[in-house]
């Protein structure tokens, strides 16, 4: 349903194979969480860029907790209209990221998110279009 390829002027982003209609689940992936002072550390690492605060928390207190996603949600690129949004399901085999249309997606459009945090991010440029 999905793959991965260079963007033109970004990183690597996610690109529908298909059309995938809006509500759809694209992905489900596993996550390990890390604590606000945990954050600190891996602002100043690679993986700044692909790890995840949930939106409800961030909005609240900017020190919540920090996720990993172990998926190609990671990849996705930001955007201040998305065309995806990631739902977080707890279940007794942890916590999940699950990549969910927002809008109808056409085959080659890339999949994008709102990056909560995108406030932090001190390269946007190669985030944001």
């Amino acid at each position: 349903m999905i793959y991965i390829k260079k963007l033109l002027n970004k990183q690597r982003g996610v690109v529908a194979k298909v059309y995938i209609k809006k509500g759809t689940l694209i992905e489900s992936a596993p996550t390990i969480s890390f604590s606000p002072e945990d954050r600190e550390i891996i602002k100043k690492t690679s993986i700044f860029g692909r790890y995840f605060v949930k939106s409800d928390e961030y909005s609240r207190e900017k020190t919540c907790n920090g996720y990993i996603v172990f998926g190609l949600i990671s990849l996705c690129n930001h955007s201040e209209t998305p065309n995806a949004y990631v739902k977080w399901i707890e279940t007794d085999k942890g916590l999940w990221a699950c990549l969910i249309a927002a809008k109808d997606i056409e085959p080659g459009e890339a999949i994008t998110l709102y990056y909560a945090n995108i406030d932090e991010y001190p390269n946007i440029s190669e985030f944001v279009p």
